[in-house]
């Protein structure tokens, strides 16, 4: 199982078992806050658990990147895994469909493959580069068609109103995940969508998704974010992100102002 078909099948059978797990807690499972300040439950322990032991057996020379644990395991090949393994963990603990279990294989920081299963939702959203991305087996494209400007849907975070000025005539979503802002604008309910700084298991499972979906992700300045910075030095940062299809990158960018 070597081609990526193959190792996508792997992976999906894995993060449908992690969804699993999840759904066991969901809604029921109290929370505690980290150094950050950001959510942390038994559920993402025990969910990031299993899918390092999974990925551990097959893949055992990749490295492995997480949220929760022990941040990196060192590999002999090429590549890494990066886990999220429950992100919109807020929505979790308050019994909201909106979170999901997210893994990526990159190499030197490419999201080359991705996987995010959004379990209340019976979603599986999958991609590799030059494969194509898919929604539970159905190709995805981001459409050409606009709808009418005041029912365009622009995603931000959700404390953007401290960080940036908006002027958007459509609607604005905060759904509380930072990889269905990436999913949603790759399937065409979104125009674009604003991230902050995250890290790259935030991001890895969506990204390859998106771009699959003709798609692409760019830092406020227009530059275009393709590879993560991988040293555990700089916390696995990812810079705030444009995401948008080509033709809409430079009118959604011009939709804000950074004030701080």
């Amino acid at each position: 199982m070597g081609e990526p078909e193959g190792i996508i099948a792997e992976v999906q059978a894995i993060a449908a078992q992690a969804g699993e797990i999840a759904l066991r807690y969901f809604g029921r499972v109290s929370a505690e806050l980290k150094h950050d300040e950001s959510y942390v439950t038994e559920a993402d322990k025990q969910v990031e658990e299993f899918i390092r032991r999974q990925l551990g057996a097959r893949f055992p020379r990749d490295g492995i990147i997480g949220e929760e644990f022990d941040r990196s395991r060192a590999g002999t090949s090429d590549w890494t895994w990066a886990i999220d393994p429950i992100d919109g963990t807020t929505n979790f603990v308050a019994g909201l469909p909106h979170w999901a279990v997210c893994i990526a294989r990159l190499r030197d920081g490419r999201s080359e493959l991705g996987v995010t299963n959004v379990p209340v939702l019976g979603e599986m959203y999958t991609a590799a580069r030059g494969h194509g991305a898919l929604l539970n087996g159905r190709a995805l494209q981001i459409p050409d068609r606009l709808p009418p400007e005041h029912e365009q849907l622009l995603a931000v975070w959700s404390t953007a109103f401290r960080h940036i000025t908006l002027e958007f005539p459509g609607k604005v979503r905060i759904l509380g995940s930072t990889v269905l802002k990436l999913l949603y604008t790759a399937r065409g309910a979104y125009i674009g969508a604003l991230t902050p700084t995250v890290h790259v298991w935030d991001v890895a499972s969506g990204l390859p998704v998106l771009w699959e979906a003709g798609g692409e992700a760019r830092s406020f300045d227009g530059t275009l974010y393709e590879a993560a910075d991988m040293d555990p030095a700089h916390g696995y940062a990812v810079p705030p992100l444009v995401l948008a299809r080509p033709g809409l990158q430079k009118r959604v960018r011009e939709l804000f102002t950074v004030t701080r």
